[in-house]
């Protein structure tokens, strides 16, 4: 069965421009993008490339493995309290919990899903917290893929894979656009719902009292001086094994916190440059604001915000197609709101 999708989707990639869909993080917010992603199913745009950074990557894998029905229905049961209840404690350095009976969940979300036969193809953007490298996994295991997006920095462990330590990819940059593109996508559609551009954002109270006595006591350049003679060492020595060990929470935090403020300083627009953002109104509600009722109103709007999108993607293939000689895409011109 997957052989004939990916059969078809290359055959299709033949007569119309590729379609990618970058993610963003945004915690509860993410049921925001599974309205988005139910539109775009019910009007017909296909979707080619996905890319998710943190909770975007728990919705990338349900929309790829047909559970958007199953994620849905467990984000409205969920509370802060459940959630933080399926957590459980960890014995690793580097975090507080480990997802616990929430690992379940994700186990139901990507059964039998694999990056070789997944359609659309599938990526999950995590940040290596040694370097500050935004890295998109799409190899290995899904579940262990989606840790490394979803690892928070100090309250998950890092995620050990491909030679790097990964954590949220919303380190670096929380929408991935230019990773769809890089993937292959003609069209890279954006979907935002966190309202930052990264986890760490200036406003931030502890970010800005790091940032003043870094600034003002040179801890900083320190660090980064000790990372860099560390990592030659361990080079040296090669030491897999001391290479494999995640260094204690607090120097986890201070990393990423290091990483935020270089990031924050050479941030352009072009980091989240796309054919196409859209941007729920979600913002009112905290990213932790878990109950049913805001979340029935945050899907909503996730939906209400892909339908003003679909006249705008729809003009967006077809200016690809005048570009090239493909055959137009039957979609829905005039999509209307379901009561």
């Amino acid at each position: 069965m997957q052989k004939t999708k990916l059969h078809q989707l290359s055959q299709d990639n033949l007569n119309r421009p590729t379609i990618g869909i970058a993610l963003s993080g945004g915690s509860s917010r993410a049921i925001t993008e599974v309205g988005v992603l139910e539109v775009f199913k019910e009007h017909k745009i296909p979707i080619d490339y996905m890319i998710g950074c943190s909770s975007g990557a728990l919705v990338a894998v349900a929309y790829a493995n047909n559970k958007l029905d199953y994620f849905k229905k467990f984000m409205h049961s969920i509370s802060l309290q459940k959630l933080v209840g399926m957590w459980s404690l960890t014995s690793k350095k580097g975090g507080i919990f480990e997802f616990g009976k929430g690992e379940e969940v994700l186990k139901k979300l990507s059964d039998g899903l694999t990056f070789q036969n997944s359609y659309p193809k599938l990526g999950f953007t995590a940040a290596d917290v040694n370097t500050g490298e935004l890295v998109t996994v799409s190899w290995g295991e899904i579940i262990t893929a989606v840790k490394a997006s979803t690892a928070v920095p100090g309250l998950f462990p890092p995620i050990v894979l491909g030679g790097k330590l990964l954590v949220d990819g919303g380190l670096v940059n929380i929408v991935p656009t230019l990773p769809v593109r890089e993937m292959g996508a003609d069209i890279v559609i954006g979907v935002n719902v966190s309202g930052a551009r990264f986890i760490y954002e200036k406003k931030l109270p502890y970010w800005r009292l790091y940032r003043m006595v870094t600034k003002y006591t040179g801890l900083s350049y320190f660090t980064r001086k000790q990372m860099t003679l560390m990592k030659k060492i361990l080079d040296l020595v090669k030491n897999p094994e001391a290479k494999r060990k995640n260094p204690g929470i607090i120097k986890i935090l201070t990393k990423a916190l290091d990483h935020s403020m270089e990031i924050s300083d050479r941030w352009t627009d072009a980091d989240m440059a796309c054919d196409l953002m859209i941007t729920p109104k979600v913002r009112q509600w905290r990213k932790t604001e878990l109950n049913s009722d805001n979340l029935q109103v945050i899907y909503k709007e996730g939906r209400r915000a892909a339908l003003e999108a679909v006249p705008k993607i729809v003009n967006l293939i077809k200016s690809h197609q005048k570009q090239k000689q493909w055959i137009p895409l039957e979609i829905d011109k005039n999509p209307k709101i379901k009561k």
